[in-house]
């Protein structure tokens, strides 16, 4: 379950980015969120940026945001389907997920460029092998994360 400060988090973000694989089990959790969102007519932009978030850095900065939250599987030791903010000095500067560019570059990228703070929102996964679908803990998260960014 959203705590309140993570659902105002998702309420007042000015861009939303989601990361995943989804051909990776609950590392799609990301790409889900996007489509889910996109079928909608949310407020708020978002961008998948896949299991390639490098590719969009020059697309994250054109809008300019203040504050910007990066949704993605995080493997923080909780129960499947826990979520958190992960401070930014707990992401690695190298890859050790399923990405193949390190996510705190790329947020000091936007950081940098935009003067925007950046928030990672980290949802504990039950499992990333290969696979579509999200376990049941996940896809719970998932739509309770997608119904907050909605209801902006």
């Amino acid at each position: 379950m959203l705590t309140a400060d993570l659902k105002n988090l998702l309420q007042t973000a000015e861009l939303i980015i989601t990361v995943g694989n989804d051909l990776r089990s609950d590392d799609g959790l990301g790409p889900h969120i996007f489509k889910k969102c996109r079928i909608s007519n949310i407020q708020c932009p978002i961008i998948n940026a896949g299991n390639k978030p490098e590719n969009i850095i020059e697309e994250a900065v054109s809008k300019k945001p203040k504050k910007v939250v990066i949704i993605d599987a995080a493997d923080f030791g909780g129960e499947a389907g826990a979520t958190r903010i992960i401070p930014n000095e707990h992401i690695p500067d190298t890859t050790l997920s399923t990405h193949a560019f390190p996510l705190k570059i790329i947020a000091r990228v936007i950081e940098e460029d935009t003067k925007a703070t950046v928030y990672f929102l980290g949802v504990q996964p039950k499992n990333v092998g290969w696979g579509e679908g999200l376990s049941p803990e996940v896809k719970k998260i998932v739509d309770e994360i997608t119904s907050t960014i909605l209801e902006r």
